[in-house]
This record gives C-alpha cells, structure tokens and sequence, in this order.
C-alpha cells in the first residue's frame, strides 16, 4: 500500500519542489495527491462566495489563508488552475468546493470540470 501526501501549497511551483523533496527519499511508493479549495460558478459574486466561506471556517481574513492554502474562485470552464497541479504532479487533487448547495456543486464539478481534467 501507497503512503499519500496531501499539501496545499498556494503556488504550484512550491507543489512541484516540495514533491522532487519528498520523492527523492522515499523507501516505498508514496502518491501525490493536492488539496484544493475551489468556488466555480459563473457569477460575478463568486470571489465574495469564497471568502464569507473561507473567513466563516478558518476565522481569518481571505489574504491571510491564502498565503498558505491553495484556492481558486472562478468559471466553471476554467479547470486550467486545477490542470497545473496535475502537470506539477498531483495524481489524486482532492476539492474542497465552496458552495452554498455543497451537492449541486458537486454535481457541476463532475459534469462540468472533471472532464477538462489531464489525469
């Protein structure tokens, strides 16, 4: 069985040198996965969307969780962001949506953004 490391990283370029490290001394298989926090809708409204989400839970200002935390808020469309994880390695990208219908979300996620996906 695969260990898995799971970061968050906000620059992919940190993902991409933060897994050559982890990588290199590993005496058995370890599956690189990202975590991801994600607010995809096509309003105007989404980057207000993301952060009530993000101050509500972590209690801290937007600015300052995502110096740390890895987050997007955009179309739908647009799984580019997501798409340079997998390119820096992520084999297993694991999303945090952000939404107020958390299954709706999910359901556009699945038929909408998974498919732009290079896995």
């Amino acid at each position: 069985m695969d260990d898995c490391w799971l970061p968050y990283p906000p620059a992919v370029t940190d993902y991409a040198r933060e897994r050559a490290a982890i990588h290199r001394p590993a005496p058995h298989p370890i599956t690189p996965a990202c975590t991801r926090r994600c607010a995809w809708t096509t309003m105007p409204s989404t980057h207000r969307l993301l952060r009530k989400s993000i101050e509500r839970y972590y209690n801290a200002p937007l600015e300052k969780v995502e110096q740390i935390q890895a987050m997007f808020a955009g179309p739908l469309a647009d799984a580019a962001w997501l798409n340079s994880s997998i390119a820096a390695g992520a084999r297993h990208p694991v999303i945090r949506l952000t939404a107020d219908d958390r299954h709706t979300a999910l359901e556009k996620f699945a038929a909408r953004v998974e498919p732009l996906l290079n896995l």
